[in-house]
């Protein structure tokens, strides 16, 4: 797993690339806290349009992400997944959450 944090100006976007997994998630976890370390940040997207597979750790991941955002008043979004993470979404109730 890759993940690349860009922020500009209140919205950071974090691209992942591969698989988030129980090896992975931690990494995963960093590039969120990278993105959380601007104080200006408000609004994150996920891009996912590279990611090919996301365990229950990265969705714990999203899900702590997203609490800390909802409690800043931002925004969270994801944007490009694939068929098989979309699933995932879907199953555990995060694309409701999210609006996906």
């Amino acid at each position: 797993m890759e993940a690349q944090v860009s922020v500009d100006g209140n919205v950071a976007t974090i691209a992942a690339r591969g698989s988030i997994n129980t090896n992975t998630a931690p990494d995963f976890e960093k590039a969120v806290g990278e993105a959380f370390s601007s104080p200006d940040v408000t609004s994150v997207v996920f891009d996912f349009s590279n990611l090919e597979y996301i365990s229950s750790a990265g969705l714990r991941v999203l899900m702590v992400a997203y609490k800390q955002i909802m409690a800043k008043g931002g925004t969270i979004a994801i944007e490009g997944s694939s068929d098989e993470v979309m699933e995932v979404f879907e199953i555990t109730g995060i694309a409701d959450l999210l609006g996906l």
